[in-house]
C-alpha cells in the first residue's frame, strides 16, 4: 500500500440514508479541507449513489474522493427497509468484516486512520487494529439523541422513565390548539 503525506480517510457508514448522508457531508468536509478520501457503501448503495450522481461535478467540487463498495450479503432485488432491518444487520455482521479487510488489504493507498459508523464497528474496529489502521467511530444522530443515550440510565435509576404518566399538548392541528392527550404507561 502506497503511503503520501496526504492524509487518507476510509469512511464506512452503515447502509442507512440517515447514517450515510451525514457521513458523506463530514468525508465532504475532510476531503475540501485537503484528504484523500475513500467512501466505502455497500454494492447496493453504491449502485444508487453512483446512477443519481453527477460523478463531474461531484469530484470538481471534491477532488481526491474515491468510492468503493463491500456487500451486504443481501441478495440482489431484494428491499433494504426498515421492515427487513434485522436481516440486514444479520447479513452484514456475516460478509462485512471479511469484506472489509479485503478492500483494505487490497487499496493502493492505506488509510491513515477510519471513521466507522458506530453501528458498523463490529466490521470496522478488529480489521483495523489487526491492520495497524487508527480507527474512531461516528455516530450519525443528533444531539438530543446523544444526551439520552448518556443520561437515559439515570432517568430509569431516578424513575423518570418509563413515564408513570404522560401528557402530550398538541399546538399545530389548527382548531385544536392547546389539545392534551394524557395516558398511563402500562403496567
Amino acid at each position: 500500500m502506497e503511503q503520501t503525506n496526504v492524509p487518507h480517510v476510509m469512511f464506512l457508514p452503515l447502509p442507512a440514508q440517515g447514517h450515510i448522508k451525514p457521513m458523506m457531508k463530514l468525508a465532504e468536509l475532510l476531503n475540501q479541507a485537503g484528504s484523500q478520501v475513500t467512501f466505502v457503501n455497500t454494492d447496493h448503495n453504491h449502485d444508487l449513489l453512483m446512477s443519481h450522481t453527477d460523478l463531474t461535478s461531484f469530484h470538481d467540487r471534491s477532488p481526491n474522493f474515491l468510492f468503493r463498495s463491500i456487500p451486504d450479503g443481501l441478495r440482489p432485488g431484494k428491499a433494504r427497509s426498515l421492515s427487513n432491518c434485522k436481516e440486514l444487520l444479520d447479513t452484514l455482521q456475516a460478509v462485512a468484516k471479511p469484506a472489509f479487510r479485503q478492500l483494505l488489504i487490497s487499496t493502493s493507498m492505506r488509510p491513515t486512520f477510519i471513521i466507522a459508523d458506530g453501528v458498523m464497528s463490529f466490521a470496522a474496529i478488529d480489521v483495523a487494529e489487526e491492520l495497524g489502521i487508527p480507527v474512531v467511530t461516528f455516530r450519525t444522530f443528533n444531539a438530543s439523541c446523544t444526551w439520552t443515550y448518556i443520561h437515559l440510565s439515570k432517568l430509569v435509576e431516578a424513575g423518570e422513565v418509563p413515564f408513570p404518566v404522560w401528557v402530550i399538548l398538541i399546538t399545530s392541528l389548527k382548531g385544536k390548539e392547546q389539545m392534551a392527550v394524557k395516558g398511563r404507561a402500562a403496567a
